[in-house]
């Protein structure tokens, strides 16, 4: 019996992932952070006024009477198997549609991360658009993380408690970032008017 050889990791072919770009501003042209970091934040923001956003059902974040949000994920994500709980790219990330929101948000928070915290770590992205959320904590969140709001808009503020659900905060977050462990610290969000987009970076 010949045995096949194992193909050489570093000579295999990556599938490249094509999709089309719509971003037009270029920010490279920025020599200093925040001229760069307000350009890219422009340019992500613009992607997701346009974005056709699915709805999920994350029950510990939904308020009395609400089914669903317009929400997702991107990123690495936890799965369920015949094996196990195991952890892998998201489909969603994988597919065109999503990409260049993807790449583009993590232009943003690489940047961030360069320049304010170059140990931070994490594995997935998440998404809301327009969505109060209820008081919580994080399920799957490994450590801190980090959060920032974009969008037109007022009030909105995470409200962060502390461990035993008392003394609330506000923490303003538009255009801003924002650490906290949510997997510890009990949060919502404050009422708002406008138009609200938020991105979770986590670790799973």
């Amino acid at each position: 019996m010949v045995r096949k050889k194992s193909p050489n990791k570093s000579k295999m072919k990556r599938k490249k992932l094509n999709y089309k770009k719509t971003i037009k501003k270029n920010c490279n042209n920025y020599d200093s952070y925040n001229k760069l970091f307000k350009c890219q934040r422009e340019n992500l923001y613009d992607l997701l006024k346009v974005f056709d956003f699915p709805s999920t059902e994350r029950n510990n974040v939904l308020r009395s009477g609400q089914t669903s949000y317009e929400g997702f994920v991107l990123g690495i994500v936890n799965t369920r198997g015949l094996v196990g709980i195991g952890k892998m790219m998201s489909n969603k990330t994988q597919h065109p549609k999503f990409r260049e929101l993807y790449l583009e948000t993590k232009k943003l928070m690489d940047l961030y991360k360069k320049e304010k915290d170059k140990k931070f770590r994490y594995t997935s992205i998440q998404y809301n658009k327009s969505h109060r959320a209820a008081y919580h904590v994080d399920a799957k969140n490994v450590g801190e993380s980090y959060i920032i709001g974009l969008g037109n808009y007022t009030g909105g503020e995470l409200i962060v408690y502390d461990e035993d659900g008392k003394n609330p905060k506000k923490i303003d977050i538009r255009h801003k970032f924002f650490k906290f462990n949510g997997s510890i610290y009990p949060h919502e969000t404050a009422k708002f008017e406008g138009d609200r987009y938020t991105m979770v970076f986590y670790k799973v």
